[in-house]
């Protein structure tokens, strides 16, 4: 498989914030914040990502659905809201994992930089102190 170079990113940088790319396995993210974190950013994509994949081992339908699943409120708050955002659009929860792991690497990001854009295949968190 060939990767497509992602151009878009070098018109995203933002005055002031350091860019800079993070990835593990087939995760690739485009993040800008106060720092360099990229160390940061890959642990916390591994953390996330070990979530997701040892709930696909114990629920491997949550891989392969293309329409929601039932809810499991005993599972990884990661895991909730892609359950949730799934039956919100009435497609299977993998739909929701570029959302989920912009969202979860920015948010422990944020302990580091109080700004964070992360951008993961076209979804993006933004927490900004600026229009």
């Amino acid at each position: 498989m060939l990767y497509d170079q992602r151009t878009y990113r070098s018109y995203s940088a933002s005055q002031g914030l350091v860019s800079f790319t993070a990835g593990v396995q087939e995760t690739d993210l485009f993040i800008s914040a106060r720092s360099n974190l990229s160390d940061q950013a890959r642990d916390a994509i591994r953390d996330v990502r070990s979530v997701i994949e040892g709930y696909i081992r114990k629920r491997p339908d949550f891989k392969t659905s293309l329409e929601p699943i039932a809810a499991d409120p005993q599972a990884h708050a990661v895991i909730r809201d892609m359950l949730e955002s799934a039956r919100a659009a009435g497609v299977g929860p993998m739909a929701a994992v570029a959302g989920v792991v912009a969202e979860y690497v920015a948010g422990l990001l944020l302990e580091y930089s109080s700004e964070v854009i992360v951008e993961n295949g076209g979804d993006l968190f933004l927490q900004a102190a600026r229009e």
